[in-house]
């Protein structure tokens, strides 16, 4: 008895597929939006099938794969279709399934250049909804190849036609890629901009360009004054309505715990100045500060006495000590009484107390920053010459450790101590002598008139050194000895003498220096009016009144830090960020000795 079977309408054009009847689909429109055959099948009828009709096959397993999660599959079959053959609906979805397949394979670069086809420049062909799904996956493959600044302005340009329940994750979308442009760009973009792209830039701009957290509650009402229409004011992102938030629960009264009488007496008295220039700087403008009260950390042999005295006056939040070991024996106890911004770093990697925040002006910093910037200037393989000193020891851990988390190779690692013998340890670096070994053995073959220049081991892109000025002076003139002068050499802040008068440092041009920007660039907005003050502040002090003026900055922002990781400050001693453990990492400004004098290199920036 003959049976009828009922196939779902996908299951019919299907069947026509196989079948090779007179109906079979010949346009993308036509295929089927979903099936449950093999791909393997639909691949073997492709097969059969010649020109226009098999690439159309082929999308249409393409597009199976792909529903079915199958990134590999997707690129694997892409690969047996000439995209240049398609019409343009199919160049389109080819596209796009290219760029998702490779965006699901970590493979985002290739994923925009597939989204950058000229099939896909011009959508206005496409459904409203196809229209929105290929701007939004522009929009996120942009964020993972770093174009952050075309990320959020693809979503800006989409937002209003987005359906009301995407729209606040979109928002928050376009914060996350703004956050993560750089400050330079956001400026640039900023003067051209206009409309709500132009809202979005200044608001972007808020929290790089204002250190105090009353400034940027300033700035941000005042924003909204400017653009009350703008999606951001009526549903701001969280990190903006945190900082709302944060500033009305900011502390009234605070502690400024530093040893005024001893040794670190005159490093306290301008950190001290430091910390009350940015206070005052902020009542000028109107806006409350917290009382501070001053105490002498000498006066307390158990700190826990500092803190119920500081409690018993009110006091919500300490900032010091700046003692190395007191920062140690707070950061072992099991708790603390008041939240603390101490000035320094403990030695110990253990797990401080909550409430414990750590900053200081590290080597570490210097070393990790120097590591960053080699990379960027495309350097792969390095080596280490550092000194003896617990610092220098220091620094050298830190590049290594940064160094090698970049993917970088280390080829080689001095430590110099007595002057006589830095050049002998630096041949040995270069491995000069077996240059002059080889360069021998060819003048004995092909006869002594030949010369040949010794080079140092090609391996060896740059050299990174932590090192007194005294030790630093031998560093370029062996290199240059060595043939090996065009090498290029990051240093930390201890490689040169820095003077108020200006004096030269003698033999150490072109030396690449991490320093901090107020001492670089002289940029910061209270740098005139602390060293017409203190005139120190333009020499090495300079080092302690801007960490004073960024102690101030980063309290104010502290408990934004901690709940929002990527909030960075351009502070005075450089660009600051918060780990998870607590501790405030900086990334320096670089610059370059010209003439015994210390000049912004090209590409430094002042964020």
């Amino acid at each position: 008895m003959f049976r009828m079977i009922r196939l779902p309408l996908a299951g019919l054009i299907l069947a026509s597929l196989i079948a090779g009847c007179s109906s079979t689909p010949r346009q993308l429109s036509e295929l089927p939006t979903a099936t449950d055959a093999p791909i393997e099948d639909i691949l073997r009828r492709a097969e059969r099938r010649d020109g226009a009709e098999a690439n159309l096959l082929r999308l249409h397993a393409a597009q199976t794969a792909w529903d079915r999660n199958q990134p590999e599959q997707v690129r694997s079959i892409l690969a047996m279709i000439p995209q240049s053959d398609l019409p343009l609906d199919q160049q389109q979805r080819f596209s796009e399934l290219q760029a998702r397949s490779e965006l699901a394979l970590g493979q985002p670069g290739s994923a925009l250049r597939a989204l950058r086809h000229p099939s896909l420049q011009q959508l206005d062909g496409l459904s409203p909804q196809r229209e929105l799904d290929i701007q939004l996956l522009r929009a996120e493959t942009m964020a993972a190849t770093g174009e952050h600044l075309n990320a959020a302005q693809e979503r800006m340009f989409i937002h209003a036609m987005l359906p009301e329940a995407q729209r606040e994750q979109n928002l928050n979308a376009i914060w996350e890629s703004l956050n993560q442009t750089p400050t330079d760009q956001l400026r640039q973009a900023a003067a051209s901009a206009s409309g709500e792209t132009a809202g979005w830039l200044a608001l972007a701009i808020i929290p790089r360009e204002t250190g105090n957290l009353d400034l940027q509650v300033h700035a941000l009402q005042q924003w909204r004054n400017r653009y009350p229409d703008h999606p951001a004011a009526s549903s701001p992102p969280e990190a903006i309505s945190r900082l709302m938030e944060l500033h009305a629960e900011r502390p009234e009264h605070i502690a400024l715990l530093l040893p005024f009488e001893g040794s670190l007496a005159g490093a306290a008295d301008a950190l001290r100045d430091g910390f009350l220039a940015a206070q005052y700087n902020a009542l000028s403008q109107g806006l409350a500060q917290p009382q501070v009260s001053m105490y002498d950390s000498g006066n307390y042999a158990d700190l826990l006495q500092f803190y119920q005295q500081a409690q018993a006056d009110g006091v919500q939040w300490v900032i010091g000590p700046l003692d190395r070991q007191q920062v140690a024996r707070l950061a072992a106890l099991p708790e603390l009484p008041l939240p603390t911004l101490a000035l320094n770093y403990a030695d110990s990697n253990a797990d401080a107390p909550a409430g414990l925040f750590q900053f200081g002006l590290a080597p570490e910093d210097e070393a990790r920053s120097a590591a960053l910037r080699a990379w960027e200037d495309g350097h792969r393989q390095m080596a280490i010459l550092a000194n003896r000193e617990d610092w220098g020891a220091r620094a050298a851990q830190a590049f290594a450790q940064q160094w090698q988390e970049l993917g970088g190779t280390l080829v080689g690692h001095e430590i110099i101590d007595e002057p006589a013998a830095i050049a002998g340890q630096i041949a040995d670096l270069l491995r000069v002598q077996d240059s002059e070994r080889r360069n021998q053995r060819i003048q004995e073959v092909l006869g002594s008139s030949v010369t040949v220049q010794p080079t140092p081991r090609p391996e060896l892109e740059a050299l990174f050194l932590a090192a007194n000025p005294l030790q630093a002076r031998q560093i370029k003139p062996t290199l240059v000895f060595q043939y090996a002068g065009d090498l290029p050499v990051y240093a930390t802040s201890h490689a040169y003498r820095l003077s108020v008068h200006g004096e030269p440092n003698q033999d150490v041009d072109g030396l690449k220096i991490g320093e901090i920007p107020w001492l670089l660039h002289n940029s910061d907005p209270l740098y005139d009016t602390v060293v017409s003050s203190w005139p120190a502040a333009a020499g090495p002090m300079g080092r302690l009144y801007a960490m004073g003026v960024d102690a101030q900055r980063i309290f104010n922002r502290l408990l934004q830090m901690q709940e929002q990781p990527e909030t960075r400050i351009q502070g005075a001693t450089g660009l600051l960020s918060l780990d998870q453990d607590g501790r405030v990492r900086r990334v320096l400004s670089w610059g370059e000795m010209i003439d015994g004098q210390l000049h912004p290199a090209t590409g430094s920036s002042e964020w």
